[in-house]
């Protein structure tokens, strides 16, 4: 096989200690979604999206490192990873409160102890591990036009790596907001979503709204609706 322009794939590097670094990147060297032990300290060439930190192999990573490009302007993020309570789907749930380092990404146990609560989110992705399948994406208005949606696709895609679960696919279903988002993207993310999919709603509660300014919540003057749709949403 032969690389694409669309291509990610993942350089593996062991650590004598246990555990190691995966490094997710984008463009030419190998395969789509090929796995590949490197030796030698992790690398970073041209391309590279995050880095993923594992303490011992095939666990959740303790912390994902997003390249210098996609942390510009993005506020400090932690992650909690836990089951979404339907089906074996997944939430990966940010928060971006300096309690953890930024990157760190923990179990739903540390919800209390890291002093908040589900209604602190900042960003939120659910997917099936066996299948891939993503169906949401959310972002909160507040952290909108800041890197929050793709840095929470990128660790949700490191993270799924690391436990080797399936990559992470769409069925086409976008809110207008989830395409521009999309339309911003690089070919290695537009190649993922299929083209002429359906158009749900846009997912922001109307207490969310309230007193946000519209070019955060919706697309070219499209009309603001509220309710949630179980479809990639917002940026």
């Amino acid at each position: 096989m032969t690389s694409t322009g669309s291509d990610v794939w993942y350089a593996r590097h062991a650590s004598p200690a246990g555990g190691g670094v995966l490094v997710t990147v984008a463009g030419p060297g190998f395969p789509d979604g090929a796995v590949v032990d490197l030796p030698g300290p992790p690398a970073h060439p041209a391309g590279w999206l995050a880095e993923a930190h594992v303490q011992d192999a095939g666990h959740v990573p303790v912390r994902v490192v997003v390249t210098p490009e996609l942390a510009a302007g993005s506020p400090h993020l932690w992650f909690i990873l836990g089951p979404a309570g339907t089906g074996d789907a997944v939430d990966l749930v940010a928060f971006s409160t300096a309690t953890l380092d930024d990157g760190r990404v923990v179990g739903g146990d540390h919800l209390g102890a890291a002093g908040v609560t589900w209604a602190d989110q900042v960003a939120a992705l659910r997917w099936s591990p066996s299948s891939g399948l993503v169906s949401q994406v959310y972002v909160a208005p507040r952290a909108r036009r800041r890197r929050v949606g793709t840095r929470i696709v990128v660790t949700a895609d490191a993270v799924r790596v690391a436990l080797g679960w399936a990559p992470l696919v769409s069925d086409g279903r976008v809110t207008d907001l989830g395409d521009a988002w999309l339309s911003a993207q690089g070919e290695v993310w537009r190649a993922r979503v299929p083209a002429g999919g359906e158009r749900p709603p846009p997912m922001t509660p109307a207490h969310e709204a309230f007193g946000v300014p519209s070019r955060q919540l919706v697309r070219d003057g499209s009309p603001v609706t509220g309710g949630h749709a179980p479809a990639a949403g917002c940026r």
